[in-house]
């Protein structure tokens, strides 16, 4: 299967980004600051976050992070299990 990228921008800082994917993946490999890889089965994503300029909401203010994400291997069914995985321990609750 060929790699598919695509690019987020989430409401973080590249610590907080660290914490939830070794939260959700304790052996993904941290490769520099904001750079990871984590492997799930046959997946494999490679995440890739800069940070990105600050939201102000009024007196609000919030980090962001462009990042890049790019699964190098595995299937479709396999690809959206990690992600998926990934997406639940980036959640902020809300109501």
């Amino acid at each position: 299967m060929p790699a598919t990228e695509f690019e987020r921008d989430v409401s973080a800082t590249l610590d907080e980004l660290a914490a939830w994917i070794s939260k959700a993946y304790p052996d993904a490999e941290r490769r520099g600051v904001g750079d990871h890889l984590i492997t799930r089965r046959g997946a494999v994503l490679e995440l890739v976050a800069t940070p990105g300029p600050e939201r102000r909401i009024a007196l609000l203010r919030l980090p962001t992070l462009r990042i890049r994400y790019r699964f190098t291997a595995g299937d479709a069914e396999d690809r959206a299990a990690l992600l998926s995985r990934l997406d639940l321990f980036m959640h902020r609750g809300g109501g």
